[in-house]
C-alpha cells in the first residue's frame, strides 16, 4: 500500500464522523462500503473517514445490533479478514469494540454475527496476513489505518490516507429490547429480552367457588403477571321488564405468579342479590367467569368458566 498524506487543505478531523446521513433506525440499515476489493496490505487496521459515494453511510445511525458483515474480493485466493466495529474515542482515535473473523472467498461474501453497537460506530477491517482495501475514486475517499491489530477493549490512534476505501459493509437491525440480538433475524420476541424464542403465550386455567355474597375464582398462569378475572349473569326476565337484564361483577385484576394460585374475590351487585332472593326454588343463575392477560408481545389470552348460584 503505497500511502500518500492527505493534503492539509482538506482540514480532516475525527468531527467528520458526525457528518453521516441518519436513516430511519426502523428496519435493518447497511454501513460502509460495497467496494470490490482489489489490494491488500498486511498487518493493519483499517476505518473509513470519508468517501466520494454517498451510496450508504459511514456511521451507525442508532443503537442496535450488527447481524452481518459483507466483504467484496476481486483476488483469486482466500484471505483472512476480521471485521471490526470502531467506536470513536477522540481526535484520530478509535476504540474496537467488537470483531468477528472470517475468511473472505473470491467474490462477494457474507458472515452472520452479532455485535451490539451505539450510535457513530463504523465498521473497519484488520488481517495479519493482508487486509483488503480498494482505490479510491477521489481525494475526498479518506481513510484511518493503524499498523497491527487493534484488540477489542484497545484504543489507538490512527493516521489519515487517500484515496483509499476499506471494502466492508455491516448490516445493522434494531434491538428494541436491549438483549444483544437482532430483532428482525435473531429475536423472535424483541419485546422482552428475558427470551429470543417465541414471545411465550400466557396459559390460564381457573375456577369458580359460590360464596354467599361473592364468588372466589382460583386462576393458575404459565407466567407471571396481571390477570383480570371478570364475570356477567343473566337475570331473569321479571313481569315488569321487557326482556332480562344482565348483571356484572366488577373485575379484579391482579398479579399472579406463575406456579402458584391466584385468588380472586368477585363480589355480587344489588342486581344479582336481589334477583337470587327472589329466585323459585330448584332455579338457578348461572354466572359466566372470564380470566384474561396479555404476554409481552401483546397476545391476550383468555380461559373461560361457570358457576351456578341457588336461590
Amino acid at each position: 500500500m503505497q500511502r500518500r498524506r492527505v493534503a492539509s487543505g482538506l482540514a480532516l478531523t475525527i468531527a467528520v464522523l458526525s457528518l453521516a446521513f441518519v436513516p430511519s433506525a426502523d428496519a435493518a440499515t447497511e454501513v460502509g462500503n460495497g467496494c470490490a476489493a482489489t489490494n491488500a496490505q498486511e498487518n493493519l487496521t483499517l476505518v473509513q473517514l470519508s468517501q466520494s459515494s454517498t451510496a450508504l453511510p459511514l456511521a451507525v445511525p442508532a443503537a442496535g445490533v450488527v447481524t452481518k458483515w459483507k466483504v467484496n474480493s476481486q483476488f483469486s485466493e482466500p484471505l483472512p479478514q476480521t471485521f471490526k466495529v470502531l467506536r470513536p474515542a477522540g481526535t484520530n482515535q478509535f476504540t474496537a469494540v467488537g470483531e468477528a473473523s472470517a475468511t473472505v472467498a473470491p467474490g462477494a461474501n457474507s458472515f452472520d454475527t452479532r455485535i451490539p453497537v451505539q450510535p457513530g460506530d463504523r465498521p473497519g477491517l484488520s488481517s495479519s496476513v493482508a487486509t483488503l482495501y480498494c482505490e479510491g475514486a477521489a481525494e475526498s475517499d479518506v481513510l484511518y489505518f493503524f499498523e497491527g491489530n487493534l484488540p477489542v477493549g484497545s484504543t489507538m490512534t490512527f493516521e489519515t490516507d487517500s484515496p483509499f476505501v476499506v471494502p466492508v459493509v455491516a448490516v445493522i437491525e434494531p434491538d428494541a429490547d436491549g438483549d444483544g440480538f437482532g430483532d428482525e433475524t435473531q429475536d423472535k420476541c424483541p419485546q422482552s429480552a428475558s427470551t429470543q424464542a417465541e414471545c411465550p403465550v400466557v396459559v390460564l386455567d381457573s375456577y369458580g367457588l359460590a360464596k354467599k355474597s361473592s364468588i372466589v375464582v382460583l386462576v393458575a398462569a404459565s407466567e407471571s403477571g396481571p390477570v383480570t378475572v371478570s364475570g356477567t349473569a343473566q337475570l331473569p326476565k321479571s313481569s315488569k321488564a321487557a326482556s332480562s337484564a344482565k348483571a356484572k361483577l366488577k373485575k379484579v385484576k391482579k398479579n399472579v405468579t406463575a406456579g402458584k394460585i391466584g385468588r380472586f374475590t368477585l363480589k355480587f351487585p344489588a342486581s344479582l342479590k336481589s334477583a337470587l332472593k327472589g329466585l323459585p326454588r330448584g332455579k338457578s343463575i348461572t354466572v359466566k367467569l372470564q380470566a384474561s392477560a396479555t404476554n409481552v408481545a401483546g397476545q391476550v389470552s383468555k380461559d373461560k368458566a361457570k358457576v351456578k348460584l341457588k336461590g
